[in-house]
């Protein structure tokens, strides 16, 4: 009985996947049939125009090919980047999200994809000699040095973007100013799987321009680039300050910030929850006027003078009931 469910296993992974006959991408569902049986993938059968099969000229129909569906989705299959050293394989079903993350994916300049500035397409291991090359503004910034952002203005939206390079990794670290939801936000996200990103954290320290002493930290997880940072600023996963807030940063038009990536040791809390526990202050609330830490305070002697008691000092513990001489 085992033996049988090995091989039928066996099979499943060793089957080569159907291509579609306009496309000839590999099949993955769902799976759509003209009226004479023959199977296309989605995207052709919902982009053909005029909807005829181009194999018999009958009309495409939204009738599914479920035995083909389930011959697929228990295939697995390498990932279309193998050629450029990707060795992930995985049933067809899981492919789609990690193209998404694959190191070895094509990917757009992320200021292109941002600004639209830029159409250049190329492999991860080339985005920083692209960067220094074309985008040298942009790649400048490092760990605990201070970032300096000057014309801000709270009452436009702006948006500030840098690439970060460290430990071989590269991350994404995106400030923005939303006039629309009176928010400035910053996030670092690592360019590849969403497990490296895990297993990192990152800090933002804000400092004021006007008072040195007036600063605010946010500790926050990282998270890929297969999110995009608009969705990260949407649900607030992020290190997020109210521009009447913010306001008491700036000087001159100019703020300025430092961060940190740390990589989270062994056994730590790896849950992107997106929960942020660093509230930011209120407008009559800083780190020198705050509240005070919960619960007690440092116990210490009741009598600060070290003065003696009033009356006789104690004498000796002994049995009370022992007879006297």
């Amino acid at each position: 009985m085992a033996s049988a469910k090995a091989n039928k296993k066996a099979a499943s992974v060793a089957i080569d996947l159907p291509e579609c006959p306009v496309c000839m991408d590999t099949m993955s569902a769902p799976i759509y049939q003209c009226q004479s049986g023959h199977s296309l993938c989605n995207s052709c059968t919902q982009n053909l125009l005029p909807p005829i099969c181009p194999i018999c000229r009958q009309n495409l129909t939204q009738m599914r090919n479920w035995q083909l569906e389930e011959i697929v989705s228990k295939a697995k299959v390498p990932c279309p980047n193998k050629s450029s050293g990707c060795v992930y394989t995985m049933v067809s079903m899981d492919l789609e999200e990690h193209l998404k993350e694959c190191i070895f994916r094509e990917m757009e300049c992320p200021l292109g994809v941002v600004f639209g500035k830029c159409s250049w397409t190329g492999r991860l291991k080339e985005i920083m000699e692209h960067f220094k090359d074309r985008h040298a503004s942009f790649c400048n910034v490092t760990t605990d040095e201070e970032v300096e952002l000057k014309n801000i203005d709270i009452k436009n939206d702006d948006r500030h973007f840098f690439l970060v390079a460290q430990s071989k990794l590269l991350f994404i670290l995106t400030m923005k100013i939303d006039t629309l939801q009176k928010m400035a936000y910053w996030t670092i996200q690592h360019i590849g799987s969403k497990k490296v990103a895990k297993d990192h954290i990152y800090e933002i320290h804000i400092t004021s321009k006007q008072n040195p002493r007036r600063k605010v930290v946010f500790i926050e997880h990282c998270y890929n680039d297969s999110i995009k940072a608009e969705e990260v600023f949407r649900q607030g996963k992020c290190a997020l300050l109210p521009l009447d807030s913010l306001v008491h940063y700036i000087k001159d038009k100019a703020m300025s910030f430092r961060f940190f990536i740390k990589r989270i040791p062994p056994g730590g809390p790896k849950n992107n929850n997106g929960k942020n526990d660093n509230k930011p202050p209120g407008p009559n609330q800083g780190p020198n006027n705050g509240p005070g830490p919960k619960g007690p305070g440092p116990k210490g002697p009741k009598n600060q003078e070290n003065k003696k008691p009033n009356g006789p000092a104690p004498g000796p513990k002994g049995n009370k009931n022992k007879a006297q001489s």
